[in-house]
């Protein structure tokens, strides 16, 4: 059953609020470096806060994993944006059946049904395992 314009407005609502807050929390990672404001983005020198190598390289490494875990659900959040401004809110892109309502409160980005992201996730599954 497609989604009310009131359950449509209030979960695009959800939306824009999610995409300021993860953009929000790339920007503070991108700019924190003790200034109050400056243009360049950049991720911390963490060299610059130790002398341990080891603990550097893995501090960098999580700041890296953070920026791409936040870029890729911007990428789902602009994306599900544009599905409500096109009309195809709440439809499945693989099957094109609707996404359950409660899918899309828990998760409002959702851009597949259940069953179509049981799918998609065995099929990454099998591919990172070939690949490996």
């Amino acid at each position: 059953m497609p989604l009310s314009a009131h359950e449509l407005e209030t979960l695009r609502s959800r939306l824009r609020a999610l995409r300021s807050q993860v953009g929000g929390a790339v920007s503070d990672r991108l700019h924190r470096h003790g200034l109050d404001q400056h243009d360049d983005a950049a991720l911390p020198n963490r060299r610059a806060d130790t002398d341990d190598d080891a603990a550097a390289e893995a501090e960098t490494s999580m700041d890296i994993a953070y920026v791409a875990r936040d870029a890729e659900e911007l990428a789902l959040l602009d994306a599900a944006l544009e599905r409500v401004a096109t009309g195809e809110y709440g439809c499945c892109v693989d099957c094109g059946d609707d996404i359950a309502r409660d899918r899309l409160i828990a998760n409002p980005a959702a851009a597949r049904c259940t069953e179509c992201q049981e799918r998609n996730e065995r099929a990454a599954l099998v591919a990172r395992r070939t690949r490996a």
